[in-house]
């Protein structure tokens, strides 16, 4: 048996840049993303088994092969010749649908997993290149930490983190937002106009200047997921009045990060919040 905690991630800057329309990556979107990991996460158990088998405790989560984590066991089964079947356990916390790549980071840990399991040594590049073949956000946890990611494109470069201690109030809203839906809402005309703020973010967290990480905080989802899902508006408008020195979808949503860098604030946003019965989890930079 293996076990491993596959920690989730915000975005804390996104730019959607463009639609593909050559190469294999034809009909996805080159986008401009600053990642940065946190420890909130799910527990993947891994044991051998007579067949494949996946249990999880969140019914949103399929159980058979069009889960993520198993898809992420055949692809190893083929890659290396392997006949063993394997049962995966998923004790869930990442919220479903929630922008936070929770099923990606669950790929990700599970390939590190299986990995262990079976005895296979691999280096870093092959790694990452089979994680791509099981989405765009899975390479990214193997760096972890802070990075920007153009997904499709590959442009996938860590950033060296030496931002002053921050706080993330997680706001996670009773529904989620489907990511196909909110690619599909798109306003061509209105995106990718925010890459220069991308840039003076990365810059910011190089040299550890807090005014600008915070002054480019920025998500071009909300252009089309609030029009639909106005609650989400409201939320990020709540947080920026409490206190919060900056408020972002993360990902194509449904969570909204308030970023904080006084304790004392998240800690009254994070009542509040709990107060009008939305479930949400602080977390430390």
């Amino acid at each position: 048996m293996v076990q491993g905690i596959s920690y989730t991630r915000i975005t804390l800057a996104l730019d959607i840049i463009q639609k593909l329309t050559q190469g294999r990556f034809a009909g996805f979107h080159e986008l401009g993303i600053i990642k940065h990991q946190i420890d909130l996460g799910d527990v993947i158990t891994i044991e051998k088994s007579d067949e494949m088998k996946i249990f999880c405790d969140n019914p949103k989560v399929p159980l058979d092969e069009t889960n993520i984590c198993w898809q992420a066991a055949e692809l190893l089964k083929k890659e290396f010749g392997i006949k063993e079947n394997v049962s995966i356990a998923i004790d869930k916390k990442i919220p479903v649908q929630g922008g936070l790549a929770g099923g990606s980071a669950n790929a990700a840990e599970t390939l590190k997993l299986l990995l262990e399991l079976w005895n296979i040594n691999i280096d870093l590049e092959r790694k990452i290149a089979l994680s791509r073949k099981l989405g765009m956000d899975v390479p990214f946890y193997f760096y972890g930490k802070t990075a920007f990611d153009s997904e499709a494109t590959k442009n996938l470069i860590p950033i060296e983190n030496n931002c002053p201690k921050l706080y993330f109030l997680l706001v996670i809203p009773p529904f989620g937002v489907s990511t196909k839906d909110a690619y599909s809402k798109i306003n061509y005309a209105k995106i990718g106009q925010n890459i220069i703020q991308t840039q003076e973010m990365i810059e910011g967290l190089k040299t550890g200047n807090l005014t600008k990480i915070q002054k480019n905080v920025h998500n071009d989802f909300e252009q089309s997921v609030f029009l639909s899902y106005s609650d989400l508006g409201k939320i990020k408008k709540g947080l920026l009045e409490i206190g919060a020195d900056a408020a972002v979808m993360s990902g194509s949503g449904s969570t909204v990060v308030g970023i904080f860098s006084d304790l004392k604030i998240a800690d009254i946003a994070k009542e509040k919040f709990e107060n009008a019965l939305l479930a949400n989890s602080l977390k430390e930079l």
